[in-house]
């Protein structure tokens, strides 16, 4: 998502290549016909279609960073106090570059400006190791104001297993978060769940042409190892696997989806009780997590009991978020 000089230049010879190609089809075919020169100017619209985005992105990435984001990533966000600040200043960027292209709307809530931070650094952490990532595709990203059914239904008389998907079909384009287990995903850096990271691994899944569990750039000298560990893995009957959440066996793309999680979420864990798996996420996302995000531990800000919950629900931590973790694993649709 951002330019560099390198992209800069290259998207430049790329808008410079088509101008000069449309400008010679209508040079071209103007002696057939002396009315095609007045296709010429198409070159220069060519031009400035190609260069767009580019010098869009260019001009967001000098920007000022609105404080109401860098007061949300500070306060919410473990991975983002663990980064030096030359990486912050990265991870800032790709936040703004992708909230400038992706809607972030509130159905029945509030997509505040720390909601549309959230969102926006659960789209970065999983990619922010990739020298260049798009999330292709993806458009708007609807916030509900709690868990839903399989109808999209968040009224109380309904059971609401699903905290987030990605949509198909008729939503595709669209992911869908329930904001409390946003909010709740980051309170606790530690728990091993985050749904917004959990969507988001969907789409790096996703970008290798289908939702497997194969996630796209994946290193050849990976690919194989890990194909062969998740199959052994959902055949097998879990035991001695009780710190993975048992929704990471329901199919190829929730292992992958939850071990993403674990593997922003508590690296040193992962590490610790399974050294090979953790080295294979390693290659997959190309960071190691464990490096730096375990030096945030000792200084980890703890919400109390009695004190407001993170979510922005107005309730007492104990009676909203801190309630959620005490109950069956979550439900997402990928």
């Amino acid at each position: 998502m951002l330019i560099s000089r390198e992209s800069n230049r290259g998207n430049f010879r790329l808008a410079l290549s088509a101008a000069i190609a449309t400008a010679g089809i209508s040079v071209a075919l103007s002696f057939v016909s002396p009315w095609w020169l007045l296709t010429l100017p198409l070159a220069g619209l060519v031009f400035h279609s190609v260069r767009r985005r580019t010098l869009r992105r260019l001009k967001l990435m000098d920007f000022p960073f609105p404080v109401e984001w860098e007061h949300a990533l500070s306060s919410h966000v473990a991975f983002f106090r663990a980064l030096d600040e030359n990486q912050k200043e990265r991870f800032r960027k790709l936040v703004t570059v992708f909230l400038d292209e992706v809607m972030v709307t509130g159905i029945r809530t509030d997509a505040d400006e720390t909601t549309r931070a959230l969102v926006a650094a659960s789209a970065v952490i999983p990619i922010f190791g990739f020298d260049d990532w798009e999330y292709s595709g993806l458009g708007e990203v609807l916030i509900y104001p709690s868990a839903f059914n399989d109808e999209y239904q968040t009224d109380d008389s309904v059971e609401r297993t699903t905290l987030g998907m990605i949509g198909v079909s008729h939503l595709s384009g669209v992911m869908i978060l329930s904001k409390p287990d946003l909010f709740a995903g980051f309170a606790n850096p530690e728990d091993k769940r985050n749904v917004g990271i959990h969507e988001f691994a969907h789409l790096v899944d996703k970008a290798a042409g289908g939702v497997d569990g194969i996630p796209a750039g994946i290193p050849l000298d990976t690919a194989e190892p890990w194909v062969r560990w998740v199959g052994e893995e959902l055949r097998s009957t879990r035991q001695g696997q009780h710190h993975i959440d048992d929704y990471a066996y329901t199919n190829e793309a929730e292992y992958f989806a939850v071990l993403s999680e674990y593997f922003f979420e508590a690296p040193d864990i992962l590490e610790k009780k399974n050294p090979q798996l953790y080295q294979m996420l390693e290659s997959i996302y190309r960071q190691n997590t464990r490096s730096f995000l375990s030096l945030t531990r000792t200084r980890r800000r703890r919400v109390g009991r009695n004190a407001p919950c993170p979510c922005g629900s107005g309730k007492k931590f104990k009676r909203c978020c801190r309630r959620k973790r005490k109950r069956p694993p979550k439900r997402s649709k990928g």
